[in-house]
């Protein structure tokens, strides 16, 4: 690991600090530092490295901040299989599980070799109007179709491998990888699904009828979703990050994409004690 490229949340608290101490260490060990501009203005530096540049350079992409952060710089990277580190400037997140006071030990592991990863599943949908494609995306969490505050219940048609499945009256439906299952989906009703499971989860937001559960399916499925009623407004989210209004010609495509994510994991907690951690399990 030759290139190290680093995104950070600027108005985290403490960012310039351990980044300026990072970025020390990196350049003590003869690494080449690319520094994102949100980085560079953290250091108070105008020279920065473009999106482009890290996508084609990094052989690292640490990421200093919450999910959030994570999750956007994962766009950067979109179709590469950089390894993402992420260091958590707040609570501990599911995604930057390292903590700032074990960030310096888990970095030099990492450089030396020693780190274990997951390789978390992404979806790509596709958005097409009268057969034309107007929009496409990756997510690592989830795509949620909602309602406006005001409007009524939407009418969402949903076929898989070209077999019908289910006509939702809900409030909004949310498609999301194992990663995305302990994000909005689990506030739905959703399962947890181990994260390195192959599979997609389709949970309905607030259903008209009892019956409709959330369903999971394998990650090899296609599925295709339309939207019924033009007479409400109807919006479709990607990671909570993208959006954009929904109209009844439109059909929205959605597989696995073929790049997953390489994210580092910690060596020190699994998966469930994260989950404890997060979820409060176990607590009285």
């Amino acid at each position: 690991m030759k290139n190290i490229a680093i995104v950070v949340k600027p108005h985290a608290g403490e960012v310039a600090d351990i980044t300026e101490t990072i970025c020390d260490y990196l350049k003590s060990e003869g690494k080449n530092v690319l520094m994102e501009e949100r980085t560079a203005s953290v250091l108070g530096c105008f020279h920065y490295a473009s999106h482009d540049e890290i996508k084609d350079e990094a052989d690292l992409l640490i990421v200093l901040g919450g999910d959030g952060t994570l999750i956007s710089t994962n766009r950067i990277i979109s179709g590469k299989n950089i390894p993402i580190l992420g260091i958590n400037l707040g609570r501990l997140g599911f995604l930057t599980e390292t903590k700032v006071d074990e960030a310096l030990d888990t970095i030099k592991k990492v450089l030396s070799g020693k780190y274990k990863y997951d390789n978390r599943m992404k979806l790509y949908s596709e958005i097409f109007n009268n057969g034309e494609k107007v929009f496409e995306t990756e997510v690592l969490n989830d795509i949620v179709i909602n309602k406006g505050a005001l409007a009524r219940i939407i009418d969402i048609e949903v076929s898989i491998d070209g077999q019908f499945v289910n006509l939702y009256r809900a409030d909004g439906l949310i498609v999301s990888t194992p990663t995305g299952s302990t994000a909005y989906t689990l506030a739905a009703g959703g399962p947890i699904i181990y994260p390195t499971l192959h599979s997609i989860v389709i949970t309905p937001i607030c259903p008209h009828s009892l019956t409709h559960r959330p369903i999971v399916v394998h990650d090899d499925s296609e599925l295709k979703i339309r939207i019924l009623n033009d007479d409400e407004k109807v919006f479709i989210t990607y990671d909570g990050q993208i959006g954009r209004k929904m109209s009844l010609k439109e059909e929205i495509y959605i597989r696995k994409s073929p790049q997953p994510l390489k994210l580092i994991v910690s060596q020190k907690r699994n998966y469930f004690a994260l989950l404890k951690e997060k979820l409060g399990w176990g607590s009285i």
